[in-house]
């Protein structure tokens, strides 16, 4: 399996932020609480719990589990995955992340898609930043800085 580089679980932890007690998600309530990093699910299948504690080293732990186990198969079927360098890589990881590791060639994603499939564009950062920021939910603060974030990264060099 591929590693997953440094910068894709930085990126990752400074945008989910870290808790050491469960909360409710923003959406769903407590009908998906969440912990850590935003683990929802534990590795070993059972769910977060409202009252559940978690230590930082412990929630990195779960963090690169979840991420090696449900983004990176998705991630390295892209065919252009391997011509990646690892920060584009990187951003990938933490989009994935965020709105799932399916978005590749799905109905929602043909912008991030072309991205993916446009390596001549790779370079084109205005062009890069315009396609992360698509998906950033209307504008929401958060996730237009975690776009903007993600779109730098893919156009820094290794």
């Amino acid at each position: 399996m591929n590693s997953i580089p440094d910068a894709a679980i930085e990126l990752i932890k400074k945008f989910e932020g870290f808790s050491a007690h469960a909360y409710p998600d923003p959406i769903a309530h407590w009908k998906v609480p969440t912990i850590g990093y935003g683990t929802t699910i534990y590795p070993d299948g059972a769910h977060v719990k409202q009252g559940d504690t978690i230590t930082e080293a412990l929630a990195s732990e779960y963090l690169a589990d979840h991420v090696a186990k449900n983004c990176t198969p998705s991630l390295t079927k892209i065919p252009t995955w391997a011509a990646m360098n690892s920060n584009q890589q990187s951003a990938l990881y933490s989009f994935a992340y965020n709105l799932g590791a399916g978005f590749y060639k799905g109905a929602n994603f043909t912008s991030i898609t072309n991205v993916c499939d446009s390596p001549e564009r790779w370079n084109d950062s205005a062009w890069i930043d315009e396609q992360f920021g698509k998906y950033a939910n209307h504008g929401l603060k958060g996730l237009v800085l975690r776009r903007k974030a993600e779109a730098d990264l893919f156009c820094t060099p290794v």
